[in-house]
């Protein structure tokens, strides 16, 4: 009976939705028939109400309380009729489906579409389209991991994985498997060839880290990964929690009602473990780590496997089988015999040893096997000198390019400037610029041929081990004349710079400092689908915040606060507040550096609206965010001097942050006079979306106040500014429409909240989210029950609770358990 509940509510919503657009003559039809299959009469008086609700709106575009009681009166027509046909549910779900899809595709009277130029550019495909940002599920988080084609041996530890496993599987404990080894013993190797031998039988969500150190010899931040993670699960970022140990209770309450497999590569110290184990017992955790951790056994009962190096036999195989020398076996045994000696069973070795021999030219195995027949030019043995052999192996395999293919050799070479082990296939046009694509691709080929790079994706790629990128980042500083490194790394972080500029454009029109005139060239010209540009960000999400720090200390600083004022509304939308912070304070150092003041301003509150956005006491956010608003704010007050209109509309910014943050903490006095003076600061100038939103904000502030009148006089203002944008925002009307609703229920003026309610609820679904649909309902639907109304109560809360299940918030079994004690109380 829920589902069917839900059903009628939503339906009514979706059809007043579509009876409100272009849509209507087109689906008029189907909605009368529905109704009219046993009764005519019925089906006509549904229309004729849907008509004249649909003819007063274009005289009466408040929608008024009329829209919210037709959606009330239909949902109980469906919910009658569903409930005499249940069969008729499927018929029900067809039409709202294509009514949805017809009024995404911009036929709706208050429709919008976010239009971009060419936001791709060569960066990936320009056919975009426009997205509703509803009813698009999250992917099952999945671990890509590369293809282990010359895996060999190791199958009893691939037997102990297995019975390790099968025993926690049957004391319905939690499986952690401990896999370490010396640099290149194929650890992490080990444990993608379990995954993937096992995927079938190992749980369906799948996530991944690696702990490792950065260049800089930095650990990763856990609530970095965390955040990713929680957005990987489909988390609603309005659900996470802002202090490190919410988090983690959090991720262990998220993932006890299902299993995970959670992938925790080059693990340095256990303690990094901690807030990354899942709860559920069905669980399984694959660490790998070149260390000795005695801590992981003792608190985790994790199974400690050591890899050891592969047996001559297997070692043999996976250099015949790299090398492609299975025709020529036989013929240069005794060659082959002196390199797989050499290699001492180090995987990474042989498969960089093979890919010179794979890659070339006659002679070439008898010249390596000379090579490393002796210790002087072999760079190393096996064992703790294990980095050295890998190192050397890779040397000798670029050494080898230099000779005969010198644009794969200085393609590897630039590589090494890359911030990542990873990178997207685009980066390889800004190394090599004036190469064709041809030459381009044959030099990436080559690479991936000598097992130096392997593909990960369709456009992505990594070298084989990060030991192999230090190296190609050696040689860049050996081999690359000064300037043609410094111009090559110019290219690629400007590259970074470009992209990210373009896909914020694609996100938001909010006000940027612009010194360069990029932005009018990314001005918006056609549609783009919002998700995909966030999609293609979350691919470089770590190349563009470690660009950042290599602008700043290669002193790029333009470059660096440019990349980082790229990404803001990316961090934002995906709450990925530990990046934030971090790169937002590095582009303030840089933009103090090539002393440009404003961008330094604009730093500085890009951090702290990071910190009042997370909000965490425990981690000291709201002092923090103060204390750079402040700070910013003496920066756009220059002395002796007019202030510029960018000073202005940043101070105006800063002043409006700083009401939010007053308001939080509970000073509505003290909130509603920083939001004024928010106000004044844009005196003369031309702002209209920064009003709204100064109107949005001083409303509920009116409210807490209890100046209700002019609480909503504020809430109706930043209405109708929104709606009369040259681009009319109607996520934000459907968003101050709700606060408007609040602010008269606050009033007593309940009907008028109602009908605020529905009209927020019928603009919603076509330019918001599920869940923030969900909470709409939710409110209402509290409101009704409080007015005694528990038939509506219970249809909002019904169709609540399916829409935060649907956009996987646990708020979903806060409502049911709502809806369930409500329903007891009546009973």
């Amino acid at each position: 009976m829920e589902e069917l509940v839900a059903l009628a509510t939503s339906g009514a919503t979706a059809l007043v939705g579509v009876a409100m657009s272009d849509a209507w003559t087109v689906f008029k039809s189907r909605v009368g028939a529905l109704f009219g299959l046993d009764e005519q009469a019925e089906g006509e008086a549904v229309l004729r109400e849907l008509e004249d609700m649909r003819d007063g709106s274009r005289t009466d575009q408040q929608g008024g309380t009329a829209t919210a009681d037709a959606e009330g009166r239909l949902s109980g027509r469906l919910l009658d009729l569903l409930t005499e046909q249940p069969s008729l549910a499927g018929e029900l779900r067809d039409l709202l489906t294509d009514a949805q899809t017809a009024v995404n595709n911009g036929t709706m009277v208050v429709g919008d579409q976010t239009q971009v130029s060419n936001v791709y550019n060569y960066y990936a495909n320009p056919a975009v389209v426009p997205s509703s940002g509803r009813g698009v599920a999250a992917p099952v988080p999945r671990i890509p991991g590369p293809q282990s084609q010359y895996y060999e041996n190791n199958w009893e530890i691939q037997r102990q994985m297995d019975e390790a496993w099968a025993s926690c599987k049957g004391g319905r404990v939690r499986t952690v498997l401990y896999l370490y080894g010396v640099l290149g013993i194929g650890s992490s190797a080990t444990a993608h060839h379990w995954r993937r031998r096992r995927n079938d039988e190992l749980p369906e969500r799948q996530l991944r880290a690696s702990l490792g150190r950065d260049a800089s010899g930095n650990l990763p931040d856990i609530m970095a990964i965390l955040e990713r993670w929680f957005r990987e699960l489909g988390v609603p970022k309005e659900d996470v929690p802002a202090d490190p140990e919410s988090r983690q209770v959090f991720f262990q309450a998220l993932t006890e009602r299902a299993p995970l497999l959670v992938m925790l590569e080059d693990v340095v110290l256990a303690s990094q473990v901690a807030q990354l184990m899942p709860g559920s017992s069905d669980s399984v955790v694959l660490i790998t780590s070149n260390s000795l951790l005695p801590q992981l056994v003792a608190t985790y009962h994790a199974l400690p496997v050591k890899i050891p190096p592969l047996p001559p036999e297997h070692s043999r195989k996976v250099l015949v089988k790299v090398g492609r020398l299975e025709a020529d076996a036989v013929k240069f045994a005794p060659e082959l015999d002196r390199i797989t000696e050499a290699c001492g069973g180090l995987p990474l070795a042989l498969c960089l040893a093979g890919g010179q021999l794979a890659v070339g030219y006659p002679g070439r195995i008898r010249e390596l096997a000379v090579e490393m027949s002796t210790r002087e030019t072999r760079l190393g043995a096996f064992g703790q000198e294990g980095e050295l052999t890998a190192t050397a192996m890779a040397a000798s395999s670029y050494r080898s390019f230099v000779e005969r293919a010198p644009v794969a050799a200085r393609l590897y070479r630039r590589l090494g400037l890359h911030p990542t082990a990873g990178f997207h296939m685009d980066v390889v046009g800004a190394l090599l610029p004036g190469t064709d694509e041809s030459a381009r691709g044959e030099a990436l080929s080559a690479l991936v041929v000598a097992n130096l790079v392997e593909r990960t994706g369709p456009e992505t790629y990594a070298f084989q081990h990060h030991l192999i990128h230090d190296h190609a980042l050696a040689c860049t500083h050996a081999d690359e004349p000064e300037a043609e490194r410094e111009a090559a790394l110019d290219r690629l972080l400007r590259h970074f710079m470009e992209f990210a500029e373009r896909m914020d454009a694609a996100l938001s029109s909010r006000y940027r400092h612009d010194p360069a005139g990029a932005y009018p060239e990314y001005a918006p010209t056609g549609p783009v689908d919002q998700q995909a540009v966030v999609a293609e960000l979350e691919l470089r999400r770590e190349s563009l915040c470690r660009a950042v720090g290599v602008a700043h200390e290669t002193r790029r600083y333009e470059v660096a606060w440019r990349l980082n004022q790229g990404m803001w509304t990316f961090f934002l939308r995906c709450g990925y507040h530990a990046a934030w912070i971090e790169t937002a304070g590095v582009a303030y150092e840089s933009a103090l550096e090539c002393g440009d003041l404003l961008a330094a301003a604009r730093m500085r509150y890009s951090r702290g609206y990071a910190r009042l956005d997370r909000w965490s006491r425990v981690q000291g956010d709201p002092e923090a965010a103060r204390e750079d608003f402040e700070q910013a704010l003496v920066l756009v007050r220059p002395e002796g001097r007019q202030q510029t209109e960018g000073e202005r509309r940043t101070e105006s910014s800063l002043l409006e942050g700083l009401g939010q943050l007053t308001h939080k903490e509970g000073d509505a006095e003290r909130a509603l006079e920083y939001l004024d003076a928010a106000l004044r600061a844009l005196d003369g100038i031309a702002h209209p979306r920064g009003r709204a939103l100064i109107a949005f904000h001083t409303g509920p502030v009116y409210t807490a106040l209890g100046r209700h009148d002019e609480a909503a006089a504020e809430l109706t203002s930043a209405r109708d500014q929104f709606t009369a944008l040259p681009k009319p925002d109607y996520y934000n009307e459907a968003r101050t429409l709700t606060r408007y609703a609040e602010a008269r229920q606050a009033a007593g003026e309940l009907e008028e909240a109602l009908g605020a309610f529905g009209r927020a609820i019928r603009i919603m679904p076509q330019h918001g989210t599920d869940y923030q649909q969900a909470i709409i309902f939710h409110l209402r639907g509290k409101l009704l029950f409080e007015q005694g109304d528990r038939a509506r109560g219970a249809s909002d809360w019904s169709a609540a609770a399916g829409l935060f299940r649907k956009a996987n918030s646990p708020r979903a079994q806060e409502v049911e358990r709502h809806l369930a004690e409500e329903t007891e109380r009546t009973e």
